[in-house]
């Protein structure tokens, strides 16, 4: 049976890679056997020269076992010991699979070791990864037996920084979906909440929702929670809101079947850098577990809030004017919100489910 074996980050980190690569593991072992290789929960860890050498050492000694195994690699920002393991494998002809997270950039800087990433040190290390790191990073691109991203956006991307000739395949975060809409008067704001700004209007339109319904927001620096709580009591809905904190991920996958709907909305949008083609776990948990959504995440996501016809709106002012609008229309509308929260679970059936992104790679070109 083929073994693969998984280099990555997994629950509880704090990196979202880690979710990811936990829920990728169900189209993994569809594959073969699967085998994970933990890197340090804390992505800073990774960025170390000697933890590089332990890795490349420690995979050539697993997949030596095994005549048809394969190494999978996660790479996201500071995954200096995973870009270097994953090129040292390829140079000496293991089959290495690689998801690149943070597509344009691979490792984020393939010399940012924690010994360079510093004061004074830093221009070195900036300089080298533009220079060397980057060709060490395109070697990897070029030899890996399968390169894959998070999006047909993101995978266009690496393509064209990279000038690289070769396929690279877009492959959908796995969630296994629920059997059906089943939820209760819940508003939920997964992810982490860095700004309060975030959430205020929400808090401010709960005032004139029907009184069964509830707020929950996820985890948030405990100055944004104060301000939250704060802002609740000066518009009389603090007794309607539930502020989770940081709880275990069996904890925040109840709270996606508990919630009606879920909204991903930040006044400023979402980041045009490293993360310009990320895919949103959160969202893409929210449609497998039946929620009508709310965003305006145009990253690589919006390509599957498109496919699952959500409510997309815009940011600033008028956005949240018009995410507060389509959040009312959606509590106010027991068939509205049923249909979107349908289509979303449609979608992730038929895009998302570990048997769907098995077969995907079973039959994609390398």
């Amino acid at each position: 049976m083929t073994r693969i074996v998984h280099v990555t980050r997994l629950p509880p980190s704090p990196s979202g890679v880690a979710l990811f690569a936990h829920d990728m593991n169900a189209a993994y072992a569809l594959l073969g056997e699967v085998e994970d290789h933990r890197m340090p929960p804390d992505p800073h860890d990774s960025q170390s020269f000697p933890l590089a050498w332990r890795t490349w050492r420690a995979l050539r000694r697993r997949v030596s076992r095994h005549d048809d195994a394969f190494v999978v690699v996660e790479i996201a920002g500071r995954g200096v010991a995973e870009t270097w393991a994953a090129w040292l494998l390829t140079l000496t002809g293991r089959r290495v699979w690689v998801t690149v997270h943070d597509v344009p950039a691979v490792s984020g800087g393939a010399f940012l070791s924690r010994s360079l990433d510093r004061r004074r040190r830093r221009w070195l290390g900036v300089r080298l990864s533009r220079t060397l790191g980057r060709r060490v990073e395109r070697g990897l691109l070029r030899r890996a037996e399968r390169v894959m991203v998070l999006s047909d956006a993101g995978a266009r991307a690496l393509a064209e920084a990279y000038r690289l000739e070769r396929p690279v395949l877009a492959v959908p975060h796995v969630i296994e979906p629920s059997a059906s809409v089943m939820a209760d008067r819940r508003i939920l704001v997964p992810g982490y909440v860095g700004d309060a700004d975030a959430v205020s209007p929400l808090v401010r339109g709960l005032v004139d929702l029907p009184r069964p319904w509830r707020l929950v927001v996820g985890a948030a620096a405990d100055s944004t929670l104060a301000t939250i709580r704060d802002e609740a009591r000066l518009f009389g809905v603090e007794d309607r809101i539930d502020l989770l904190g940081l709880i275990d991920e069996d904890s925040l996958d109840r709270e996606f079947c508990r919630a009606a709907i879920v909204v991903r909305w930040r006044p400023g949008g979402w980041s045009s850098g490293p993360a310009a083609f990320a895919v949103s776990g959160p969202v893409i948990r929210a449609l497998g577990r039946g929620c009508a959504v709310v965003s305006n995440d145009r990253r690589g996501v919006a390509e599957c809030l498109a496919a699952a016809d959500a409510v997309v709106v815009g940011d600033g002012e008028e956005g949240a004017i018009d995410m507060m609008t389509a959040v009312a229309r959606l509590v106010a509308d027991d068939e509205l919100r049923v249909s979107c929260a349908e289509r979303g679970l449609a979608h992730a059936a038929d895009r998302h489910t570990p048997a769907s992104v098995a077969a995907l790679l079973r039959g994609a070109p390398a």
